[in-house]
């Protein structure tokens, strides 16, 4: 029988438990049977909980190794096998399986006037003077590393980080980036080149999510992020506004995102017509929104993206963030920043990766995602895999990918 095997080792008990799936490509259809195949190196008790990503428990109960616990799903959906040891706090072995993910689809109906508040929202920031700014704060031999900022919405400033060509006539591709977590950078974020990974140099413009301005070192950073926090009463910025669709953090990083992008291109030494997109998590959501928002953009990758399927929590599947009260009460305003909406509007082609066993985006959140892309797409299963880590080859071919997308 073919097998596929994610393992860990529990500290607590030294016990090494594995969770194989019955079905090598961790992909079923619905109603197919499969097995979760789990075995230990001690005859010790096992608990396994088999739920929808996390969310909604389909069974629990105790195991002796070896043993097997079979599993279907009469729907599209994704089941994870987690199984630990009886002691205190153990470590949890994690397996996913994917049931007809392509399948899948938003819980909740997306807005009738979403189209409408998301140009709303354009034509507001079009009516605030831009008031772009640039202060230079490093250089190197091919490069100079730009602070730059405008002015949003809600009387705020956005900020990133851009390298441009000291020689301005060879007019480099662009590759925008958002970071992941909580999304704040510091001035030396920026420093060096990627051609090695691109195989070929490219100007780059990073967002930075807050709207302070960057710190200058990064050892610096997780001390101001915290301050801010402290200043706006919240314990993540990602709360902001939360009760409000037009004071939501999202609607206002996502227009000093289009503004500054918009005002990048203009510049020399950057090819307008060569704008590339990549990132993960957080910064894969915000990939979402800015490839559908943004005419720009001609490629885009989003790992583990963010945001969406808001609602699916409603029907026991786990989406991003649904633990917290903060999201549940407020669902009518997240709608009209569900990714899975904005995907609706991409045409652009668009790179996707999900873990099996990501916790943080899990895959039915990310599959929603993926399946409402427009144009030409393309999503790497990590099957064993959670939110931050992937197999060897998943970072070459993103670059390949990306590169050739761009470049031809």
């Amino acid at each position: 029988m073919n097998t596929s095997i994610c393992s860990a080792q529990s500290t607590d008990s030294d016990i090494k438990i594995t969770v194989e799936c019955s079905k090598k490509s961790h992909l079923v259809d619905v109603n197919e049977p499969f097995d979760f195949i789990i075995n230990a190196d001690k005859p010790q008790k096992l608990k396994v909980v088999v739920s929808m990503d996390g969310e909604a428990v389909l069974q629990s109960l105790t195991v002796t190794p070896p043993a097997r616990v079979s599993a279907f799903l009469p729907h599209p959906g994704f089941v994870r096998c987690a199984v630990s040891s009886l002691e205190q706090n153990p470590k949890t072995v994690l397996c996913g399986v994917g049931v007809a993910p392509t399948q899948l689809r938003p819980l909740l109906p997306e807005p009738s006037d979403f189209d409408e508040f998301w140009n709303g929202t354009k034509e507001e920031l079009a009516r605030i003077p831009s008031d772009f700014r640039m202060r230079k704060v490093n250089s190197d031999e091919t490069f100079d590393y730009y602070v730059i900022s405008c002015a949003n919405l809600n009387s705020q400033r956005a900020y990133a980080l851009l390298s441009l060509p000291i020689d301005i006539s060879r007019k480099l591709p662009l590759l925008v980036t958002f970071p992941g977590g909580e999304a704040f950078i510091s001035e030396d974020s920026l420093n060096g080149s990627i051609k090695e990974n691109m195989g070929y140099e490219c100007a780059r413009l990073l967002f930075h999510l807050p709207p302070y301005p960057p710190v200058a070192k990064s050892a610096e950073a997780n001390a101001r992020h915290e301050e801010f926090l402290k200043e706006i009463g919240l314990r993540r910025y990602i709360y902001y506004g939360i009760n409000d669709r037009k004071v939501f953090y999202a609607r206002t990083a996502v227009s000093g995102c289009l503004r500054l992008l918009d005002e990048v291109v203009k510049l020399p030494g950057v090819d307008s017509e060569c704008v590339g997109y990549w990132g993960a998590s957080h910064g894969g959501g915000f990939g979402i929104y800015l490839a559908a928002f943004s005419d720009k953009i001609k490629a885009a990758f989003c790992g583990v993206p963010n945001f969406g399927d808001r609602g699916g929590f409603l029907a026991g599947r786990h989406t991003p963030d649904c633990n917290a009260q903060e999201y549940r009460d407020n669902i009518d305003t997240l709608l009209y920043f569900d990714a899975t909406f904005a995907a609706r509007r991409i045409e652009i082609p668009v790179m996707v990766g999900v873990g099996f066993v990501d916790l943080a985006c899990p895959p039915s959140a990310v599959y929603t995602i993926y399946n409402e892309l427009r144009g030409p797409k393309f999503i790497f299963d990590k099957i064993k895999n959670g939110h931050g880590d992937a197999p060897p080859e998943y970072d070459p071919l993103i670059n390949v990918w990306l590169s050739k997308k761009l470049k031809g």
